[in-house]
């Protein structure tokens, strides 16, 4: 009898500790006044700075819990969601990142339209569904992306980022598959006007003139030169390029892809 009372009491005793770990993330979010916002976006910053993005997505998620509106948080995390989604290998979880990323972005041109951030994690947000879209739907978000990242340099002409998404447009645009250019001749009468390889290729150096030590810059202007059958320029790029010091969470595997590009060509 005194078995089945202690089997039964530790029983009840685990089911009540998950409980309450379940529970702890709203509750310290439920904890947190307008003095502790300040501090946790912060320390969100240091570690999305130094490439711990998971834990800085949940102070994100702490702020946006208490904060719905909060600039900082709304498009960093919107952004962060995009790049947890394109890490992942199950479309339908990729595909539900993007669109929190989306909403997030949405929300935060809503509110804070003056804001190059707020323009520039919604295109990236775009972006990021268009690429697991078919080519009618992509070909639908192309003008939507362009327009929000022209508007994000509108805002910040100094914006790397936006300069490196516009230069991605370009090469994307102006080399459609044979699939996206049938689907743009058939719902649009042709490809996205203005799209340039000239225009790629500016964009894109402009973003590494803008931050030169960006691996990911230095490797899609590579994937650009490769495409064009700029071959010589694009073993340049990368002889550059893995010789650069990871800082981003997806530094490591992009110098790996630059390594073997590097080796193919």
């Amino acid at each position: 009898m005194h078995k089945n009372w202690s089997s039964s009491a530790a029983i009840v005793l685990i089911a009540a500790l998950l409980i309450v770990q379940l529970f702890i993330p709203a509750l310290q979010a439920q904890n947190i006044s307008e003095s502790d916002v300040p501090g946790l976006l912060e320390r969100a910053e240091e570690l999305k700075q130094s490439a711990d993005e998971p834990a800085a997505r949940e102070l994100y998620e702490q702020v946006i819990e208490y904060d719905t509106l909060n600039f900082e948080a709304l498009w960093n995390l919107s952004l962060l969601y995009s790049k947890e989604g394109h890490r992942l290998e199950d479309q339908n979880e990729m595909e539900s990142y993007y669109r929190d990323a989306k909403e997030l972005a949405e929300t935060a041109v809503e509110y804070y339209p003056d804001e190059s951030e707020s323009h520039y994690v919604y295109a990236v947000a775009v972006g990021r569904l268009s690429d697991i879209s078919t080519p009618r739907e992509r070909i639908r978000a192309s003008e939507e992306i362009k327009e929000s990242v022209e508007r994000a340099l509108e805002l910040n002409p100094g914006h790397a980022g936006a300069w490196h998404l516009l230069g991605i447009w370009h090469s994307r645009a102006a080399n459609l598959t044979r699939a996206e250019r049938w689907a743009a001749n058939l719902l649009f009468g042709g490809a996205p006007e203005g799209a340039s390889n000239d225009e790629a290729e500016n964009n894109l150096k402009k973003a590494i003139e803008l931050d030169p030590d960006n691996i990911l810059f230095h490797v899609d202007l590579a994937r650009f030169y490769i495409t064009v059958g700029r071959y010589d320029e694009a073993g340049d790029i990368l002889e550059l390029t893995i010789n650069l010091e990871p800082s981003e969470m997806d530094d490591p595997d992009l110098l790996g892809e630059a390594k073997e590009l590097l080796d193919d060509l």
